[in-house]
């Protein structure tokens, strides 16, 4: 049970889930799984009454997922702890939207189960506990001393954004959305990449040409250590590529013209695709 192959599952059966497609989720659940959802007593055990409870469900909600924040552990070589956190934006038939800021927490276990040709080890989920964080605040460390001075603020998002998965050089995993990314920059001498974002950076162990094959049409090369996100940025000028938040990035002289073209290029094509 390879880390990243569940760390990639786990995020799929979530998106999916929340495109209330059910399928991948039963389809890994133990028979003896333990679910607990969000809400107080909310706790289910066994499939069988898990998908009893779902086949009782009926609504008429959709739902959009921001960015996804992946951390993992191995307690032991058959077993494997993912917790996801990310904001779950709830769109009700009435037009409202609410947002809460969820966590997800697998344990995935290996489990000998019965095949055509006999049986073999397959990953399952055997507990699935989900909640809802409360808001934090920097000068607070375990409790929640200044919350009452709080207020949550609700931001839109797209519902049909496309999305960066990266790991980081800490070993957290993140899938971002890629409107959320003003620009990634080569780390000198080293064969790393800094991708920034409005309030966070994330350095990952990868080259910028691969991070680049990777993500086809997201971001244009202005340079051979930068990539920047078109719809940041708000001037181009002879040696410098300027972004809405200020950020001044180097551009090269043989660059300028194409540059300029395609982002006129770009801009054209998305006010003719606007409503």
């Amino acid at each position: 049970m390879k880390k990243d192959d569940i760390i990639k599952l786990s995020i799929y059966i979530i998106t999916e889930y929340y495109k209330n497609n059910l399928v991948p989720f039963f389809e890994h659940i133990s028979e003896d799984v333990l679910w607990i959802g969000p809400a107080r007593g909310q706790q289910i055990h066994g499939k069988k009454n898990l998908m009893l409870a779902y086949a009782q469900e009926q609504h008429n909600l959709t739902f959009t997922m921001g960015d996804i924040k992946v951390l993992c552990i191995s307690p032991h070589n058959r077993v494997k702890e993912v917790v996801l956190h990310y904001d779950i934006y709830t769109h009700y038939p009435s037009g409202n939207t609410d947002v809460h800021d969820q966590r997800l927490h697998y344990t995935w276990c290996e489990k000998r189960t019965r095949t055509d040709d006999g049986s073999k080890y397959q990953p399952q989920i055997i507990s699935l506990h989900i909640s809802n964080a409360w808001p934090y605040d920097d000068l607070d460390t375990i409790y929640p001393v200044h919350l009452e001075k709080m207020f949550a603020a609700t931001s839109v998002v797209s519902r049909s954004e496309r999305y960066v998965t990266v790991k980081a050089a800490d070993g957290c995993v993140h899938r971002i959305a890629a409107s959320h990314i003003l620009y990634a920059a080569t780390v000198k001498r080293a064969a790393k990449l800094q991708i920034y974002m409005e309030n966070d950076v994330i350095t990952i162990n990868k080259k910028i040409s691969r991070f680049e094959e990777e993500n086809p049409g997201l971001f244009v090369r202005i340079h051979s250590g930068y990539l920047v996100n078109p719809a940041h940025v708000s001037n181009v000028r002879r040696f410098t590529v300027t972004l809405a938040d200020g950020t001044e990035l180097p551009l090269p002289e043989k660059k300028y013209t194409q540059l300029k073209k395609q982002l006129l290029y770009e801009n054209t094509e998305k006010a003719e695709s606007d409503p």
